[in-house]
């Protein structure tokens, strides 16, 4: 007998343990630590810049100028906007993101752990779901994405692992309920899942009455959020605006939205696409073979298969509406994300229904594997978002520059090209108003026209000086690049300079 053989017995039983066990709690324990490494301590991504800007406006309206770069009259975000926005008002800006990617993690590790104890997955198996969904990127085609950063979505996408679970757990309505929170949170995530479970509960149990109900409980509930979103998109703007304000939305976001802007754009689709395929034919084989009785996994198998082929659907709309662009606004892949993880989870499932109890020990190396993959890549993540962090070296003295030229109420103007969260941080820490970013663009029709001629106006200016005549008052100017102030000799000398970055006063 080895004097390694009562340390690998007891390496043995402690795996199994973890392998039976399937509670809720075991399961969240293990993906709150995972999820915490993926999203928390972690730096500012351009889009949450955006958004707890617009979250702080839509609490504190008065704390902004009339020509603040961040706006949008939507209001079908109201709801998720003022609740970020008071615990900015409450704890300020970078307090209110640390605290909220804390919560969003832990919000996310019970939904997934009630929708995965459903389905009587161990907590190996829920690991290894959400390691190779990280490692995957988090989606197949469109950029979309879960666990990156705090946004209405984000919230949407939690609520919806519940309802899930509830649903899983026979309790039809209930889901349907947490989906109506969930659509308030954001609309097409809500929307789009919640309708997907409908489906399913058809198909389940072929009980036209149950499915009406929880279909009328779903529509009634979210009728008032469906009337806003209607008023914004068809009062503001006439026919043509709104087409036009389309185009617009859909060249900001091609990556997003439009696999068929360009030869180029649908070339960088191309992988994501033949990998969407791929699942489709795997799930569509996976949904036959499990065992009858075994219902939550096949329930998850036919709704990750139906969301590959309505994401196929969705690549022939995008084609056909290649010129309108009038389906980019409903950003047709987003389903991309959770429909990978649904599909992970089916096929994990399966082999988890298949494997014998002396798989364990190999379930758990896999795991352990795929984990410590996944955790190295998000370490050196931080560590490299860390080091590149301070992009604006001069942020500190270019502030007060600000503060000691310039008036209240006065349009700073920054130079464009730099949308980093670096530089997208000075629209909020500048106490004056900056008037536009390229990547704070509104969802309202009218105010994407408006983004719009603002963008023009800013590469107008910084293209050709102080020639340029503006319909907006534009006062200053601030460079970031080298030359940049030579080339604006025609607005006068700088008032402020350090290295490349200027403060220039427009004549």
């Amino acid at each position: 007998m080895s004097m390694f053989d009562p340390f690998f017995a007891w390496v043995d039983r402690w795996i199994l343990r973890i392998d039976q066990q399937r509670s809720v709690l075991f399961l969240f324990a293990a993906l709150a630590g995972l999820l915490l490494l993926q999203m928390w301590p972690a730096a500012w991504i351009g889009n949450e810049e955006n958004y707890f800007q617009l979250a702080y406006r839509t609490f504190a309206p008065e704390k902004f100028f009339q020509f603040s770069a961040v706006f949008d009259m939507s209001r079908a975000r109201a709801i998720p906007l003022y609740l970020l926005g008071s615990v900015v008002h409450l704890l300020g800006y970078d307090g209110a993101h640390s605290v909220t990617r804390i919560l969003v993690a832990i919000l996310y590790a019970a939904g997934l752990a009630y929708f995965f104890s459903a389905l009587r997955l161990s907590v190996w198996d829920a690991l290894v779901i959400i390691a190779v969904f990280e490692l995957a990127d988090e989606n197949l085609i469109g950029g979309e994405w879960l666990f990156q950063g705090v946004e209405s979505k984000v919230v949407a996408y939690a609520l919806m692992f519940f309802s899930f679970g509830l649903a899983l757990r026979q309790r039809w309505t209930a889901a349907a309920v947490v989906g109506v929170a969930a659509t308030y949170m954001h609309f097409l995530v809500g929307g789009f899942w919640t309708l997907m479970l409908l489906v399913q509960q058809w198909m389940e149990k072929k009980e036209r009455r149950d499915v009406r109900r929880c279909l009328a409980v779903y529509a009634i509930l979210t009728l008032p959020l469906v009337l806003v979103i209607a008023l914004d998109e068809l009062g503001a703007v006439t026919a043509g605006a709104s087409r036009l304000a389309d185009q617009l939305y859909a060249q900001r976001n091609s990556w997003h939205v439009a696999p068929f802007g360009s030869r180029s754009d649908f070339w960088t689709w191309t992988p994501g696409v033949a990998n969407t395929l791929a699942l489709l034919l795997v799930l569509g084989a996976v949904s036959w073979r499990f065992r009858a009785g075994f219902r939550p996994a096949a329930i998850v198998s036919r709704t990750a298969f139906f969301g590959l082929a309505y994401l196929v659907l969705a690549l022939v709309a995008a084609f056909v509406d290649r010129h309108t662009q009038f389906l980019a606004k409903f950003f047709l892949f987003r389903p991309s994300s959770l429909t990978l993880l649904l599909a992970l989870t089916a096929i994990t499932a399966l082999l988890s229904e298949r494997l014998r109890d002396d798989a364990a020990a190999l379930k758990a190396g896999v795991a352990l594997a795929l984990v410590a993959s996944f955790s190295w890549r998000a370490l050196r993540t931080q560590v490299d978002r860390s080091r590149t962090e301070h992009r604006v070296p001069e942020q500190d003295a270019l502030v007060a520059a600000v503060v000691s030229h310039t008036a209240p109420g006065d349009i700073v103007l920054l130079e464009p090209g730099f949308e980093d969260p670096d530089h997208l941080r000075l629209h909020r820490l500048i106490p004056r108003p900056t008037l536009v970013s390229a990547k704070f663009v509104p969802s309202n029709p009218a105010d994407i026209l408006r983004w719009h001629s603002y963008v023009d106006i800013r590469d107008q200016l910084f293209t050709k000086g102080c020639v340029v005549q503006t319909q907006v008052p534009v006062r200053w100017l601030v460079t970031f690049k080298r030359g940049s102030a030579a080339r604006l000799a025609n607005c006068g000398p700088p008032v402020w300079q350090k290295g490349d970055v200027a403060l220039i006063a427009r004549r």
